[in-house]
């Protein structure tokens, strides 16, 4: 049960899949996820990170199982100042950063490294 997927579904919500032939399928609303942090919204595209040939599920769904049919969001486990599974913000930035570097160091393409916190953390326009 292989769906290419990078990062971790970063969502509060609850993360509802479908079964499309034998596949996990990412649902239309979570196909971006948004979040809202103190520097600046992030968005994260689900999807395109899905379509990824070098990932699967448990690449970010860590915790998943070859029979699950839902995955849990990821705020269910790294709550907000949780040392233990880590927080939501250090589990984020290890993973994502950690897999833009490793890919990055292949000599491929990848999202934003550490220190750019600007790419990923983007300010609403004033009103």
């Amino acid at each position: 049960m292989r769906l290419n997927i990078l990062i971790l579904v970063l969502s509060s919500l609850p993360a509802m899949n479908v079964i499309a032939g034998g596949e996990l399928v990412i649902p239309g609303d979570k196909e971006v996820i948004t979040f809202d942090t103190k520097i600046g919204v992030v968005t994260f595209p689900h999807k395109r990170h899905a379509d990824l040939k070098i990932t699967e599920c448990k690449t970010c769904h860590h915790k998943s199982e070859a029979t699950d049919t839902v995955m849990k969001p990821c705020h269910e486990c790294h709550q907000h100042k949780s040392k233990e599974p880590p927080a939501a913000k250090t589990a984020f930035h290890n993973r994502c950063t950690g897999c833009h570097e490793y890919t990055v160091a292949g000599g491929q393409h990848a999202g934003p490294l550490k220190k750019k916190c600007r790419l990923c953390h983007i300010k609403p326009p004033k009103e």
